[in-house]
């Protein structure tokens, strides 16, 4: 089974296992709605069932079965919640999360391999690969400077002209 990072649990909220979470996917509608999460409890995968999921600015609380305390959920501050990946939204056409790009080999229409996708930056212009290799490169993920993505080859085509040291 593979578990999907999905978020970052920020801080407890009240006394009563709440906590903050900020969830990784940044778009519009992101909720947070699964029916589990996951998290590292001293080198286990601790199965969470969420009982409340409420926006609050750019976060969510959430409170989960069993932690009745600040004491309780102690064990999740400043600890990514996972995910089953089967449990996560298909993508549409063309689209992708993050985890199925990282690890992606960068190559130039010519076929000259320029790295390894390392991370994706979100930023309000759009998005961007970060590719890893003798020089670190960031490539914009639009029309004009990704030529095709291949989740069969694990590949990535960039034009040359659109890479950025």
């Amino acid at each position: 089974m593979n578990f999907i990072p999905v978020g970052l649990v920020v801080s407890a909220h009240g006394l009563r296992g709440e906590i903050k979470f900020r969830y990784y996917n940044e778009g519009a509608a992101a909720d947070p709605r699964y029916p589990s999460f996951f998290a590292d409890d001293n080198g286990v995968k601790r199965e969470l069932k969420p009982l409340q999921v409420r926006p609050q600015g750019n976060l969510f609380i959430m409170k989960f079965r069993g932690l009745e305390s600040a004491e309780d959920a102690r064990f999740l501050l400043r600890n990514e919640l996972f995910v089953r990946e089967e449990d996560l939204e298909p993508p549409g056409e063309d689209e992708y999360y993050d985890y199925q790009l990282i690890g992606l080999t960068a190559v130039t229409e010519q076929e000259r391999r320029v790295g390894t996708v390392v991370d994706v930056m979100h930023t309000k212009a759009g998005d961007i690969l970060v590719i890893g290799g003798a020089k670190e490169v960031l490539v914009p993920m639009t029309g004009t400077h990704i030529i095709d993505i291949s989740m069969e080859d694990r590949l990535v085509r960039v034009r040359e002209d659109g890479l950025v040291e």
